[in-house]
C-alpha cells in the first residue's frame, strides 16, 4: 500500500510538473509571437506616422485607407479569418490519425485551393473595382478625384490578396507544427516595405500616395519569401497540388462553408461602418483608422498571441477527445489573455490623450485631429476585452469543428453593430461608429459564452472568475493612476516637449509596476506564476 501511495504521489507530481511545463511553453510561444508582433506594430505605427506626416488627414490618406480595406476584406475571407482556423484542426487530426506525410500532402492540396481561389477573386476584383469602391465608400462618389484615386489604388493593391493568403496558409502549417516565429515576423516586412516606398518611390511619382500602394505589393512578395525556409525544414513542399476530388479537402470545404459566411458577415459589418464613415466630413475615416490601429495593437500583441499559441494544443486535445486537458488549456489561456488585456484596456482609455498626441501630433496632423481621435480610441477600447475573448471562444468552436454556431452569432451581432453604429453616428459621427462596434462585440461575446456553455464537453470552470475580478479591480486602480499622472504633461506640444516623454514613460512604467504589485498582494495565480518563473530563471544564471 505504501509503495502504491508513493507511486500515485510520483505520478501526480509528474502530472503537475507536466501541466506547469505546458503552461510555460504556451507563454514562451506567446512571447515569441508578441515579440515579433511588437516589432511589427512599432513599425506599423511608424508606417502610419509616415503616412500621417506626409499626407495628413485628407483626401489621399482617406483614399488609401479605403482602397487597402478592400483586399484586406478578401484576405480575411480567403485566409486568415477562416482558412487558418479551419485548416489547423483538420491538419492536426490527419497528423495524429494518419501520419505526418498524409498531413503534408493535405497541406499541399490546401495550398492549391488557396492559390486557385485567390487568383480568381483577384481577377474579378480588378474588373469590378469601381463597384467595390462604391460599396465600401459610396460617399467618395461626391468627389470624383477622390473616388477615381481610390479605384486606382485598389486595382494596384488587389494582387496583394494572393501573397498574403499564401502567407496565411504557411502560418497554418507552421503553427500546427508549433512553430510561430516566421509567421509572426511576416508583417514586419510589409511595414518596412511601405515605409521604404514612402521615402524611395512616393517623392518621384505624380501621385505620391501610389508609391505606398507599390510598397504593399512588394511587402506581400517579401512575406511569402520569408516563410519558405521554415516550410522546407518541416519538410513541407511549397508546390501546390491539385485540390479537387480529395476527401480531406472536401471536409475542409465543408468546414469552410459556414465559416466563410461568418467571416463574410463580419466583413459586411466593416463595409457598413466604413461606408457610413465615408459620408462623414473629410478626415473622419482617418480618425477611425488611427484609433482602430491602436486598438489592434493591444489585441494583436497580447490577445491573439495567446490564442494563436494555444490553438494547436486545443486542436490536438479535442482530436484525442481529452476534455480535461482541453479545459485546462482553455482556462489558462483565458486567464493569461485577460491578465494582459484588461490593464491594457484601462491604459488606453485613461491615457488616450498622451498616446494620441505623442503618436500623431506632428506634420499635417493637427491638435484638432488629435482631439477627434481621442474619444474614438476610447470608444474602441471599450470593446477590447470582448474582442480578445471572442477570438479565443471562436477558436474553441473551430477546434470542435463546429463552424455553424459562430456564424449564426456573428450574423446577429452584425445587426446590433450596424444599427447602433448608424444611429450613434448621426450625433457622434465617427465616435458613434466605434461605440456601436464595441457594444456589438460584447453582444457577440455573451452569445458565444451561452452556446459554448451548453456543450456537454464544456463547463464554466475555464472562465477563471476569481482571476478576472482581481484583474478588473487592479485595472481600475491603475486606470485612475494613469488618468491623474497624465495631467502632468502638456499634450498640445506633443512629442516635441521632453517633459512629455518622461510623463508618458512614467504612466506606462508606473501603471505596469502598480498592476503587478497589486496582483501579488491579492495572491493572483498568474502574477505568482510569473514571480516563480522569474526567481527560478534568475537563480539559474
Amino acid at each position: 500500500m505504501e509503495n502504491q501511495s508513493l507511486k500515485d504521489h510520483s505520478e501526480h507530481k509528474k502530472s503537475v510538473e507536466s501541466a506547469s511545463a505546458k503552461k510555460k511553453q504556451i507563454y514562451r510561444r506567446a512571447g515569441v509571437i508578441t515579440l515579433f508582433t511588437l516589432i511589427s506594430r512599432i513599425l506599423g505605427a511608424g508606417r502610419d506616422l509616415v503616412i500621417a506626416h506626409t499626407f495628413g488627414a485628407g483626401m489621399m490618406t482617406d483614399a488609401f485607407i479605403q482602397a487597402f480595406t478592400i483586399p484586406n476584406i478578401f484576405r480575411r475571407l480567403t485566409a486568415e479569418g477562416s482558412m487558418t482556423l479551419a485548416f489547423i484542426p483538420v491538419y492536426t487530426e490527419l497528423r495524429e490519425n494518419k501520419g505526418s506525410e498524409h498531413a503534408r500532402q493535405f497541406a499541399s492540396k490546401a495550398l492549391g485551393l488557396v492559390i486557385w481561389a485567390t487568383f480568381f477573386l483577384t481577377a474579378l476584383g480588378m474588373i469590378f473595382t469601381p463597384q467595390m469602391v462604391y460599396l465600401v465608400a459610396a460617399g467618395f462618389s461626391n468627389d470624383l478625384d477622390k473616388f477615381n484615386l481610390t479605384i486606382d489604388l485598389t486595382r494596384l493593391m488587389f494582387p496583394y490578396l494572393i501573397f498574403v493568403s499564401i502567407v496565411a496558409w504557411a502560418m497554418g502549417v507552421l503553427n500546427a507544427e508549433k512553430r510561430f516565429a516566421l509567421p509572426a515576423a511576416a508583417p514586419i516586412l510589409l511595414n518596412v516595405s511601405i515605409i521604404g516606398a514612402a521615402f524611395l518611390l512616393s517623392p518621384f511619382l505624380e501621385q505620391p500616395i501610389v508609391g505606398i500602394g507599390w510598397g504593399v505589393l512588394i511587402g506581400g512578395v517579401l512575406q511569402v519569401m520569408l516563410q519558405v525556409p521554415g516550410l522546407r525544414r518541416l519538410p513541407q513542399s511549397v508546390l501546390p497540388k491539385w485540390p479537387w476530388k480529395d476527401p480531406d479537402i472536401n471536409r475542409l470545404l465543408r468546414l469552410l462553408g459556414p465559416s466563410l459566411f461568418g467571416v463574410a458577415v463580419y466583413q459586411i459589418n466593416i463595409i457598413i461602418l466604413r461606408n457610413i464613415a465615408s459620408f462623414l466630413p473629410s478626415g473622419q475615416v482617418t480618425y477611425y483608422y488611427n484609433a482602430s490601429r491602436l486598438t489592434e495593437l493591444v489585441v494583436g500583441l497580447f490577445a491573439f498571441a495567446f490564442t494563436t499559441a494555444s490553438f494547436p494544443d486545443l486542436s490536438q486535445h479535442t482530436a484525442k477527445k481529452d476534455w480535461e486537458r482541453t479545459m485546462s488549456t482553455l482556462n489558462f489561456t483565458f486567464a493569461a489573455t485577460m491578465f494582459i488585456v484588461l490593464p491594457s484596456t484601462a491604459g488606453l482609455i485613461s491615457a488616450a490623450e498622451p498616446i494620441i498626441a505623442m503618436m500623431y501630433l506632428h506634420g499635417q496632423y493637427t491638435i484638432g485631429d488629435v482631439q477627434q481621435t481621442i474619444p474614438t480610441l476610447q470608444a474602441f477600447a471599450l470593446g477590447i476585452p470582448a474582442i480578445a475573448s471572442i477570438r479565443l471562444l471562436v477558436s474553441v468552436f473551430y477546434a470542435f469543428q463546429d463552424t455553424k454556431t459562430p456564424v449564426m452569432i456573428s450574423a446577429l451581432s452584425l445587426l446590433v453593430t450596424g444599427i447602433l453604429g448608424w444611429w450613434w453616428s448621426q450625433s457622434l459621427q465617427v465616435i458613434g461608429l466605434a461605440l456601436g462596434l464595441s457594444v456589438g462585440t460584447w453582444f457577440q461575446f455573451l452569445l458565444l459564452m451561452f452556446f459554448l456553455s451548453r456543450r456537454q464537453e464544456m463547463t464554466l470552470h475555464w472562465l477563471a472568475w476569481a482571476n478576472i475580478w482581481k484583474y478588473i479591480f487592479a485595472s481600475c486602480i491603475i486606470g485612475g493612476f494613469a488618468w491623474q499622472f497624465s495631467k502632468l504633461g502638456n499634450w498640445e506640444k506633443g512629442l516635441f516637449l521632453l517633459k512629455n516623454w518622461g510623463v508618458l514613460l512614467g504612466v506606462i512604467g508606473g501603471a505596469a509596476l502598480l498592476y503587478f504589485m497589486l496582483l501579488l498582494l491579492l495572491k493572483e495565480s498568474q502574477a505568482l506564476r510569473w514571480l516563480k518563473w522569474i526567481k527560478r530563471d534568475c537563480s539559474a544564471l
